[in-house]
């Protein structure tokens, strides 16, 4: 990442090796920046006038059942939102029951 910067911004190598990337220094920060992100969407969720949410579920390659939950809205402003709002793994059998279990979990958190 140096050797890009000498030739891409030479005058921000400085800048680029004061970063740490200490496990726990990028944990924080991944953290930090999923805190962030999750208040903006529900942000942005409270000034929707209209809302749908839609839900998918596939297996991946490890065959566990992976749920993934959309939400669009339109707020007073006609302005549209379509963010991809959680993906969570199913532990249980894929039926309708526990797909509506993990979506009323995440209304909750």
């Amino acid at each position: 990442m140096l050797q890009v910067c000498d030739v891409l911004c030479p005058d921000k190598k400085n800048d680029f090796q004061t970063v740490s990337l200490f496990r726990k220094t990028v944990t924080s920060r991944i953290e930090a920046i999923d805190k962030n992100l999750t208040s903006q969407l529900e942000s942005k969720i409270g000034q929707f006038k209209f809302c749908s949410i839609a839900m998918d579920e596939s297996t991946d390659i490890n065959d566990t059942a992976q749920l993934v939950l959309f939400i669009r809205g339109v707020d007073e402003n006609f302005e549209i939102t379509e963010e991809l709002a959680c993906m969570r793994s199913l532990k249980e059998t894929i039926k309708g029951c526990a797909i509506f279990r993990e979506f009323q979990e995440w209304l909750l958190t």
